[in-house]
């Protein structure tokens, strides 16, 4: 049976599926990290070429790694906010096609929302299902009105797994204050992206000089979106070389990692993942 036809799908949503072949690798790896039990089935799902995202064993074990670790860390993230603020909103911002919502299950007085291009959403629908509190938001961030619509009156949790790199910076401040000024009280979760990281995207990921997007400037200090939004204020900062999976990974990477930690100035050049918050919680 022919797959799901990704005729014409260029820029930004063919990222997608650079990390939705990282997971579906990672859900058939004997040691997976994420198992994301949806991934290799969306994967199959699909036409797409996937020689265009050009994998390579090596190329795949480290986006494996990188995909997976900052999902396990977002995951946990949200299921502890969601724990706290059981009926709070959620949105999975650029969600291409990451089952996020379906693996964490947010409680029935919760409601998810996964924001992405008309495209992307077209695409995603053919493959999940909406639930009675999981919903499909198809828009431009940058648009007016989608946002607005949301109530305001309870907390928000907002992940942006990375989603920095591909907007612009003037664009994705403004989503930030947007998102603030919008709601009372919530967390803003971001993926460090460092000035070198992404200088050095094309050449790491020689998918993306294939789909031709431009990759945004990285930022080197986690404070330094404090001061694009006031509002926000950094929480936690979790290093990939830090972090629990860390034993999960091959031998050679977990020397690398050790490596790392021992150093302070290779240990900064991991931005990690961030986690920040705003107002006051009901």
């Amino acid at each position: 049976m022919p797959g799901i036809s990704t005729a014409g799908l260029g820029g930004i949503e063919e990222t997608s599926f650079i990390t939705l072949h990282a997971r579906a690798v990672d859900a058939g790896a004997a040691s997976p990290i994420l198992g994301d039990p949806y991934a290799q089935k969306v994967a199959q799902s699909f036409d797409y070429d996937w020689s265009r995202i050009q994998p390579t064993p090596k190329l795949e074990e480290k986006e494996r790694l990188n995909v997976t670790i900052r999902a396990v860390h977002f995951d946990r993230w949200i299921r502890g906010f969601l724990t706290r603020h059981p009926s709070a909103i959620v949105l999975d911002l650029g969600c291409g096609l990451d089952s996020r919502g379906y693996r964490i299950g947010p409680p029935p007085e919760a409601d998810w929302y996964d924001v992405d291009l008309p495209t992307m959403i077209a695409l995603r629908a053919q493959v999940y299902q909406e639930t009675a509190n999981i919903h499909m938001l198809a828009t431009s961030l940058d648009d007016e009105g989608w946002l607005e619509a949301l109530p305001s009156h309870r907390p928000v949790i907002a992940v942006m797994d990375g989603l920095y790199p591909w907007m612009t910076r003037p664009t994705f401040i403004r989503l930030l204050r947007r998102i603030t000024a919008h709601f009372k009280s919530g967390e803003i979760l971001l993926l460090g992206f460092s000035k070198l990281s992404s200088r050095m995207m094309r050449t790491v990921v020689p998918a993306i000089k294939t789909i031709g997007v431009p990759v945004n400037e990285g930022f080197d200090n986690p404070r330094e979106v404090e001061r694009w939004n006031p509002d926000l204020k950094l929480a936690e900062q979790e290093r990939f070389i830090s972090s629990p999976e860390v034993a999960k990974m091959p031998r050679g990477e977990q020397i690398r990692c050790a490596v790392m930690r021992a150093i302070p100035g290779l240990a900064r050049m991991d931005k990690g993942m961030l986690r920040y918050t705003f107002g006051r919680a009901p």
